[in-house]
């Protein structure tokens, strides 16, 4: 009977290069992609990009100690600053917008062009 070839070791990791994952980085990636895909839904975007960039600053500190990841969490980093600023430009944005027509403002442009447009010769 002759035994059956053992599987080689694998070879041990090169001296200086960083061994294993930022887990923080990596989520705090994700976290701002996931932000800026749901930019139309404020509710859940903003406290997913509020998580993401603590996620993404803690990943940030632990690639300084480690040397993995330092990438991963400026890109979430990013992205999360990104997701923040359109959210809260979408929110002004949409405050204007409602309190335009709350004040009668836009109402009163869509009553005269209705106007206008019911004096006008029909062609």
């Amino acid at each position: 009977m002759t035994d059956a070839p053992q599987s080689p070791e694998p070879a041990p990791a090169a001296p200086g290069a960083p061994a294993g994952k930022n887990a923080l980085a990596i989520v705090g990636m994700i976290l701002g992609i996931v932000a800026l895909v749901l930019l139309c839904i404020p509710y859940i975007a903003i406290p997913v990009a509020i998580v993401g960039l603590i996620l993404s600053i803690l990943g940030a500190k632990k690639a300084k100690e480690t040397g993995v990841g330092a990438g991963m969490a400026k890109a979430g980093m990013i992205l999360c600053i990104i997701a923040l600023a359109l959210n809260v430009l979408m929110l002004i944005a949409g405050a204007a917008v409602w309190a335009w027509f709350g004040m009668g403002g836009g109402q009163e442009i869509i009553r005269k062009a209705a106007e206008d447009a019911a004096r006008a010769p029909s062609p």
